[in-house]
């Protein structure tokens, strides 16, 4: 069982770090990393409890190994070592017991502890059983209330494990929902991403819709209801289980953040971008969002290949999520995929070998031709930009050519 767990060069790190500081015997391996060596997963982060000061050992650890220390909870005492895209958490051991320590955990899969010398699974709440029966259940309820952001932990685990949720504990999920309002915003997204990340997260979703978190997590004005659109999202991950049954040329991978932040624009669509800014998002992530919704806004209008330029050129760096986000928010859904096909055919055959060309010409050669310095020659260059993108000219000799007709205007 302990095989990989031995292998792991950090926690072989760990283990001599902590015996040097006489500290071993009452440490201990917890949490979500007993729990994902007892899943056989791969053991990516390392969660220790320690008697004795986590923060300070953390910082200590991190320069011994250089690696990056993170404050990671001042008030928990929680110290985070990141190294080689490995985290090692060092928190203090609450209560004074391993027993007490795991007793304030929040479920019962997350509720257990092997001791250093790895003799010894800690397991007061039979947390395995739950393992073994693929059920998430509260250690109790008090526990809930003492830190919410739990509550949406679970369904965290729901979608991410894929396990069920006890009856009982699902109970108590939702009459303490109204307590997400009091977490931290960068937590909640934090545990959002998560949850979107999975490839069928509309499951869990449709969930948290039924259980109304996002109604505690965006308080809105009694005159305004939240819209969520579950239908969007759920074609979205459909689309995005094999893009190549809608794209031809698209080879390319979303990284997680775009990733989970095109998801979040499906599933609240025009709410989305004053929606993400409750979450305290990054500012390429609110940025984003709010270029996708006026992409699906501009999309619609395309009526012909000047409409069908501008919007290539103004969307280029984000064209396929604004393609996937404006199939997804389509009423007629993938029936109309011939639409944003010629979209995608027109960027890859036509636009991308005109845009090569560019410039034919520039604002100095305009002025030797005789123009005064003024907004004129900006509207000259777009204009010529313009044509080259749609394929109407592609010469220096043609670009004279439709400059003489400003000069005659």
């Amino acid at each position: 069982m302990f095989k990989t767990l031995i292998k792991n060069p950090y926690f072989k790190e760990v283990i001599g770090f902590l015996k040097n500081k006489r500290l071993a015997d009452n440490s201990y391996l917890v949490g979500g990393s007993v729990r994902d060596i007892l899943l056989k997963r791969a053991l990516i982060d390392l969660d220790f409890a320690i008697k004795g000061d986590s923060i300070k050992l953390a910082r200590e650890l991190a320069k011994k190994i250089k690696g990056s220390f993170v404050l990671l909870d001042e008030e928990f005492s929680i110290g985070r070592v990141v190294k080689d895209s490995v985290t090692i958490d060092f928190a203090e051991l609450r209560g004074g017991s391993i027993e007490n320590d795991l007793s304030e955990r929040d479920f019962t899969i997350n509720a257990m502890a092997i001791t250093l010398s790895l003799d010894k699974i800690i397991d007061p709440f039979n947390g395995a059983i739950d393992l073994k029966n693929k059920l998430i259940r509260m250690v109790n309820e008090e526990n809930l209330k003492a830190d919410p952001l739990r509550i949406l932990r679970a369904y965290r685990f729901y979608a991410t494990l894929g396990f069920s949720i006890d009856e009982t504990t699902h109970e108590a999920l939702r009459k303490n929902a109204p307590l997400l309002k009091f977490v931290a915003r960068e937590r909640i997204k934090e545990e959002l991403w998560k949850i979107l990340s999975v490839s069928e997260s509309s499951r869990t979703v449709e969930l948290i819709i039924e259980d109304k978190l996002f109604t505690a997590i965006f308080p809105l004005s009694s005159f305004t209801s939240l819209k969520t659109d579950l239908d969007a999202l759920r074609i979205l991950e459909r689309l995005l289980e094999d893009p190549k049954k809608v794209f031809n040329y698209w080879r390319g991978l979303l990284s997680i953040n775009i990733l989970c932040s095109l998801k979040f624009a499906c599933l609240f669509g025009f709410q989305s971008p004053s929606l993400i800014m409750k979450l305290k998002p990054s500012k390429k992530e609110s940025r984003f969002i709010e270029k996708l919704k006026e992409a699906g806004e501009k999309i619609r209008k395309i009526e012909n290949l000047i409409d069908k330029v501008r919007f290539i050129k103004n969307y280029e760096n984000i064209l396929y999520p604004a393609l996937l986000y404006s199939i997804s928010k389509d009423p007629m859904g993938v029936a109309r995929a011939w639409f944003y096909q010629d979209l995608e055919r027109f960027h890859k055959k036509v636009y991308l070998k005109n845009k090569r060309k560019l410039p034919l010409i520039n604002g100095e050669e305009l002025i030797k031709l005789g123009f005064e310095p003024s907004p004129l020659i900006g509207e000259i260059l777009e204009r010529i930009e313009m044509l080259v993108l749609m394929n109407k000219i592609s010469k220096k000799e043609e670009a004279l050519k439709e400059i003489e007709k400003f000069k005659l205007k």
